[in-house]
């Protein structure tokens, strides 16, 4: 309802019904402060936390507060919660409160902060996850440091093991936004080479790409990859090659296949 005033009649009548509130109401309620933009307000209920008035902050509480403040631009108060105020009440961030973090940061464009934070997280010893990849990839791609987010997959990401369709989709997403169409076929290729069987989706994004860009032949050299690798063109692949033949919203699904067969002898031709 963005209405700051009732969430706080709420919360009075529990506290005048003799009905305490615990910390997933608290959280509730800083959520939704938050959301409204109402930082000052969210800040206060968990000072009142932090002193004793109600039940103590948990990680949700801190994180919760952190995006609130991150989404205000409030750069230093969030990351002093993160650094200071977290550790001294004994409130380990783990690795969703670092994603949250790192995402607010690139969201901000502070790029070169978001990578300080990932060298805290691993100093502090927690396991990034395949989200944290997502996150860093995606806002290095986004603030045009593809090649940065290539060293970073290099470097970081495939040793570690830990990478999945998410990972690979800002991967594919961040080349061909850079005009690196080529590129971003020959890294899905090598993940296939690799042993590594990237779902529907990260196809569709080459092909795609591919159809934007005119490149029919390879759109559907793609499709047959795809194919050949276990996979069934879904909607969303009929709908991108429909807009390659200029025929959106002009064909039922049961012609789908016709025109796939037609693209793959056209191609070999």
């Amino acid at each position: 309802m963005n209405n700051p005033t009732e969430l706080l009649n709420v919360l009075v009548f529990m506290l005048q019904s003799q009905c305490k509130p615990d910390v997933i109401t608290l959280n509730t309620i800083i959520s939704g402060f938050c959301r409204m933009g109402r930082i000052e307000e969210a800040l206060k209920i968990m000072n009142d936390m932090l002193m004793g008035k109600f039940t103590s902050p948990d990680a949700v509480t801190f994180t919760t507060v952190i995006c609130g403040m991150l989404n205000v631009g409030r750069i230093r108060e969030a990351l002093d919660l993160l650094h200071k105020v977290m550790p001294e009440k004994g409130v380990r961030p783990g690795v969703v409160t670092y994603n949250a973090v790192l995402h607010g940061l690139f969201k901000l464009h502070r790029e070169s902060k978001a990578m300080e934070v990932f060298s805290s997280m691993e100093s502090d010893g927690v396991l990034a996850n395949s989200t944290t990849f997502t996150i860093i990839v995606d806002g290095l791609c986004k603030s045009n440091q593809i090649e940065e987010a290539k060293r970073f997959w290099d470097d970081v990401i495939w040793p570690s093991n830990i990478h999945d369709d998410f990972v690979y989709a800002a991967i594919l997403k961040g080349l061909c936004r850079s005009g690196k169409f080529n590129e971003a076929c020959n890294f899905l290729y090598e993940l296939v080479d690799c042993g590594v069987s990237p779902n529907i989706v990260n196809y569709n994004i080459l092909i795609d790409s591919a159809c934007k860009l005119g490149l029919k032949a390879e759109a559907y050299q793609i499709v047959g990859e795809m194919k050949k690798n276990g996979l069934t063109p879904d909607a969303v692949t009929w709908r991108i090659l429909d807009r390659l033949h200029g025929n959106v919203g002009k064909r039922v699904c049961i012609s789908a296949n016709t025109q796939f067969e037609e693209g793959l002898q056209e191609f070999h031709c």
